[in-house]
């Protein structure tokens, strides 16, 4: 079975990680794997390239508004003559699922990678989209329901297929005399980290350091905030990196701010190096994150009860803090392995695929 896999950037990101995961093990796929992007590629084409597999940057404007963008799709499925066809991401799922009915697909599965903020317009518009996809993959419960809610998808469209999360082979914890957090993730407005700033400021203590790893429209006034609450000392920018596992190991504390989450693979990435989670209580995230007994939640809105939570988990002993940290790995390690992701994937193609011919 060929199966083209469509997103709209092959970059940097989450939809991004997901592919360099999935493809790590070649091992595993029982399928031949086709990638391709509507916009530009970069970091994870240069990888899938790398590792032998064929794909295809179209460098189109990607806005959903460039129905021109259907034709080129189209013609690249033409080209292609997959058996399924697989688009992740609001432009792909637009675009390609569009081009697959047109191209006579027999298989076309879209995928929500977060909780879209669709006005009621982009649902109508979404709602016929997805009439054309066999099935529509959302990488949690919560977006699933989101999902059936605003009548985008009916409840048997929908199934919950978890991201793949990563972790190094050997963990190696560094320790150190400083307390140290760390966010991982981009810097934009979504992601709260303003008020992750404005919460460690208040607590603020000089053993402790506040790394953010990342980059985004957002870094130059996180960091002019930084200096304006007298912590740039202790605020530390790091920009993106492509293995964050190395901040983590030294982690005492990871935090995830967010106002919105489709999931929140960086959460779980955190947990399975058995590093204690701070996240808001949004989307997949309390899907995985059980309050007080593998991490801690937090409503994003309320910058008190962040600013309390963070004091609190500072000043807890090393024991019961390990003991969190232990607590969540212990509740993901076995769910969100790259084999687990490959195996409900390929069983979803299969079954549907075969449902179809």
């Amino acid at each position: 079975m060929k199966i083209l896999r469509l997103t709209t950037l092959l970059d940097f990101g989450g939809q991004e990680r997901k592919y360099i995961s999935f493809t790590e093990s070649k091992n595993l796929l029982n399928h031949q794997y086709v990638f391709g992007a509507i916009g530009y590629g970069g970091n994870a084409e240069k990888i899938l390239r790398e590792r032998g597999f064929e794909v295809h940057i179209l460098n189109r404007n990607f806005s959903i508004r460039n129905l021109s963008n259907i034709w080129a799709v189209y013609q690249l499925i033409k080209k292609v003559k997959p058996d399924v066809v697989h688009t992740a991401a609001a432009e792909a799922n637009f675009h390609g699922i569009l081009a697959a009915k047109l191209a006579g697909v027999k298989y076309i599965i879209g995928e929500e990678i977060g909780i879209p903020n669709h006005s009621k317009n982009a649902q109508f518009i979404f709602r016929q989209i997805y009439k054309a996809a066999q099935q529509v993959i959302c990488v949690s419960a919560a977006v699933k329901n989101h999902l059936v809610k605003i009548k985008e998808i009916p409840e048997e469209k929908g199934v919950v297929i978890y991201n793949p999360a990563e972790s190094p082979d050997f963990i190696k914890h560094r320790i150190t005399d400083q307390f140290n957090i760390v966010y991982v993730g981009r810097l934009e407005k979504v992601k709260n980290v303003e008020a992750l700033i404005k919460a460690f400021s208040r607590i603020f203590q000089t053993n402790a350091i506040l790394t953010l790893v990342g980059d985004g429209r957002e870094r130059k006034n996180l960091e002019n905030l930084a200096r304006e609450l007298k912590i740039e000392k202790n605020v530390q920018f790091v920009g993106f990196a492509t293995d964050p596992h190395e901040y983590l190991q030294s982690a005492d504390l990871f935090v995830l701010p967010s106002f919105s989450e489709g999931f929140g693979i960086a959460a779980v990435e955190a947990m399975l190096m058995r590093v204690p989670v701070l996240c808001s209580n949004v989307g997949g995230i309390p899907e995985f994150v059980e309050h007080e007994k593998t991490g801690w939640l937090f409503n994003p809105n309320n910058l008190e009860e962040l600013s309390a939570k963070l004091k609190e988990v500072m000043e807890m002993d090393p024991t019961s803090l390990e003991e969190i940290g232990i607590n969540g790995y212990k509740s993901v390690k076995e769910v969100f392995t790259k084999k687990k992701y490959v195996e409900n994937l390929e069983k979803l193609y299969e079954t549907r695929y075969e449902a179809k011919k």
